[in-house]
């Protein structure tokens, strides 16, 4: 080992070998929209070095001194793709899910009238019950009153 190199960017070691893992695994989660670092997570995240090492969990250094192979790859993630190809896609993607929410709306809605027909027969029958208990409870307490006279008077 020199004294420029230490034990940890020295090229082939085992520890710059697993560095250069946890950077390309790093690398592929920010590119794939999937970073799991507190300051990425969930947000749209420029890639650069800094970002890629802050989400592999290592310094930049030795980005810039052992795995400079590195760079380039990041540089290329880093460069927005075709906008016109991806445009075309996107655009035709949207349009098939505003088609499928259009038709999802029509059936919601058709879903929703039924159901509120439906509400309106139950709520109709849980009227006609209710009048019907308050007559046999008008007939139990008139029966009662007379049975209480017949008691009475016998």
């Amino acid at each position: 080992m020199t004294a420029t190199t230490s034990r940890y960017d020295a090229p082939g070691s085992t520890l710059a070998r697993r560095a250069e893992r946890a950077y390309r695994s790093a690398l592929d989660r920010l590119a794939e929209g999937t970073a799991t670092h507190v300051k990425h997570a969930g947000r749209a995240i420029k890639i650069t070095p800094a970002a890629v090492a802050r989400e592999a969990g290592l310094s930049r250094n030795p980005l810039y001194t052992t795995h400079r192979n590195l760079l380039s790859a990041i540089a290329a993630a880093a460069r927005p793709s075709a906008p016109a190809a991806d445009l075309g896609t996107t655009v035709a993607r949207l349009e098939t899910q505003i088609a499928e929410l259009h038709a999802m709306v029509r059936r919601l809605g058709t879903e929703k009238r039924q159901l509120a027909t439906e509400n309106l027969g139950l709520f109709h029958r849980a009227r006609q019950a209710e009048d019907r208990l308050a007559s046999r409870e008008r007939d139990t307490t008139e029966l009662r009153r007379k049975i209480t006279r017949l008691t009475v008077a016998a």
